[in-house]
């Protein structure tokens, strides 16, 4: 496995830079994903295909490996998701299935019990030997600031640890149901070239990209949850998203999964794009057509789904 970056610069991390209420270059970290891949990747056909998709807590990269990607490569604007995806690639590489969930659980698997052994220092540093210059440079400076504490440290404000628990992470993750699966993610990636992108959607240029201008498929994550606040409230700010994924995406790739919709039958919306009626308007209005595939959340009594163009 060769990791490389584009818009990478070094750093000097300081922690007291995390925003905590915004995503921005440097925010919290999710260890593990909040979406349930595990509902919907069974939708689309991975293998053999190039993907791009949003980097988050890296899971998106290691499902899509596990269900026989050929290239993937993520993007983020936080460079802190970028260096945790790096960390958690590389320990999928050279750890065993057990060593890898007391590395990154927060808790024990009774999901009572604090993980004592989190983010455990010796652990890390047999890691850092495969992390690129500016990788471990960043982590170290970062376990510096908790006196080596990997305990510390991953019970801290650099996660945003909300929804952590083990239940969810199993539940959602393909390639952590069993040893099995473990291992075969851990086979798929081994010899892969994977590029990370410190960059929002709105600035990834594709035909820049050193392994392919055209990518069968591109993972959005939730950003929509979030485009309130990255486009102005006084314009039609979903329409505007929808448009940039056309202009930046669509006539580079085959399928975009532009959105990933939580708990689809609350009606207190937190977006427009939540709304069905309302993303049908501006999806008409676009002249795009779109699928909508429903499953099972990993949070008990609730439905999810994705919204296909």
């Amino acid at each position: 496995m060769f990791i490389k970056y584009i818009n990478e610069k070094e750093r000097n991390l300081n922690i007291e830079d995390i925003d905590i209420d915004n995503f921005s270059d440097l925010s919290q970290i999710y260890s593990f994903t909040t979406e349930n891949i595990s509902g919907y990747f069974d939708y689309i056909d991975f293998k053999d295909k190039d993907i791009l998709t949003v980097a988050a807590s890296g899971d998106h990269i290691i499902n899509a490996f596990y269900k026989g990607a050929k290239t993937v490569v993520g993007f983020d604007i936080n460079y802190l998701s970028l260096i945790y995806t790096e960390l958690k690639l590389v320990a999928l590489q050279n750890l065993e299935y057990q060593d890898f969930m007391r590395f990154f659980m927060i808790n024990e698997t009774n999901d009572i019990d604090k993980n004592k052994r989190a983010f455990d220092y010796i652990t890390y540093k047999s890691l850092r030997k495969y992390l690129t210059k500016n990788t471990a440079s960043c982590w170290d400076m970062i376990y510096q600031n908790f006196g080596y504490d990997g305990y510390k440290l991953r019970n801290s404000y650099i996660f945003n640890n909300k929804y952590d628990n083990n239940k969810v992470k199993f539940n959602t993750n393909l390639y952590l149901k069993d040893e099995i699966a473990f291992n075969c993610a851990k086979e798929n990636i081994k010899d892969k070239d994977i590029t990370l992108i410190n960059a929002n959607y709105r600035n990834i240029n594709l035909s820049n990209l050193p392994n392919s201008a055209n990518y069968d498929i591109i993972l959005m994550s939730n950003i929509s949850d979030y485009i309130k606040s990255i486009y102005d409230v006084e314009t039609n700010y979903l329409q505007e998203y929808i448009k940039d994924i056309i202009n930046n995406f669509k006539s580079k790739t085959n399928k975009v999964v532009c959105a990933y919709l939580y708990d689809i039958q609350n009606t207190k919306y937190r977006s427009e794009i939540d709304n069905p009626i309302f993303r049908k308007e501006v999806f008409d209005k676009l002249q795009m057509t779109y699928i909508e595939k429903i499953f099972k959340s990993v949070i008990d009594n609730c439905i999810d789904s994705v919204i296909i163009i």
